[in-house]
């Protein structure tokens, strides 16, 4: 048996108004098609749905009970379709997002909540990811999205910026330049420095190879600013970092310090090119909370 889903609407359609010529304008077909799609219901089925006349059109007790098995069929699918339709959009679903410890911290919080009020059939889970993995598990497939800080090494994603802040120095606070208004970048270059574990170009523009002539000397490797704050206290080394870490990290024994040569930072929303439309929609979102377009 062959029964196409065109027959359960047309059946309906026809025991919901119990006259051919209102379901055919309701399904704005020709009549004698509805009749003859009917009829072809009726003899997949192997019994009739309609007792008519001319005068009516009405359920045999077997059209009744088909009635709602059809219609409970139509619903199942058109609440299948909808769900599909909705993950398709991005408007469904569940949504994994990285995010590296530090970044953006007083604009995270915004984002998800714009995100949770406009899109809130999707589940969102959070992970935070900490120095050792930048790439904040768009590399591995762990997360579709992500809130980063550029440059990463991992290939086809896509990212949009969110903002830009300065860099400075962590340095222990008897450091000869803890009391200075700035410093230039080769003042830093001849000093230990800490480091994120593991290598590529995230750490290396936090140790500011691309400034050196010689390798940095390294003297501690720090996983989080936690890590690297205690490590700078300490008198290890100084840390170049974002601006934000002066107001989210402060703390006794280290002083921050502006660097007057070095480009601003970035953050940034990113998700792979063959993201999930869901992935997508939340970039697109961050973008306009950070640019206060929502």
């Amino acid at each position: 048996m062959n029964v196409e889903l065109r027959n359960l609407r047309a059946f309906v359609a026809v025991a919901e108004t119990a006259n051919f010529t209102r379901a055919a304008e309701k399904l704005m077909i020709a009549q004698p098609s509805l009749s003859y799609t009917i009829r072809q219901l009726e003899a997949q089925l192997g019994f009739r749905l309609f007792a008519r006349t001319t005068r009516s059109t009405a359920l045999t007790p077997a059209g009744e009970l088909f009635l709602g098995e059809a219609r409970a069929v139509l619903d199942r699918l058109d609440q299948a379709m909808d769900v599909a339709r909705r993950m398709a959009y991005g408007e469904a679903g569940t949504l994994r997002i990285g995010y590296l410890i530090g970044a953006a911290v007083d604009l995270v919080p915004s984002i998800l909540r714009a995100f949770d009020e406009q899109f809130g059939n999707v589940h969102v889970e959070l992970v935070e990811y900490d120095f050792a993995t930048p790439g904040c598990g768009l590399d591995s497939g762990e997360t579709e999205a992500a809130i980063v800080r550029p440059p990463l090494d991992v290939d086809s994603i896509t990212t949009r910026t969110l903002l830009h802040e300065g860099c400075l120095a962590c340095v222990p606070e008897n450091h000869e330049v803890a009391s200075e208004p700035a410093v230039n970048v080769d003042r830093l270059l001849r000093e230990p420095i800490i480091a994120a574990p593991g290598g590529g170009a995230w750490r290396d523009s936090w140790i500011l190879t691309g400034h050196r002539k010689q390798p940095a000397r390294v003297v501690h490797e720090a996983a989080t600013f936690e890590a690297e704050m205690q490590a700078v206290a300490l008198g290890r080394g100084l840390s170049i970092v974002p601006a934000s870490a002066a107001r989210f990290y402060a703390r006794p024994g280290v002083r921050f310090v502006p660097i007057s040569d070095l480009p601003d930072c970035e953050v940034a929303v990113a998700h792979r090119e063959d993201a999930l439309r869901v992935a997508q929609n939340f970039a697109e979102l961050a973008v306009r909370v950070a640019h206060g377009c929502t």
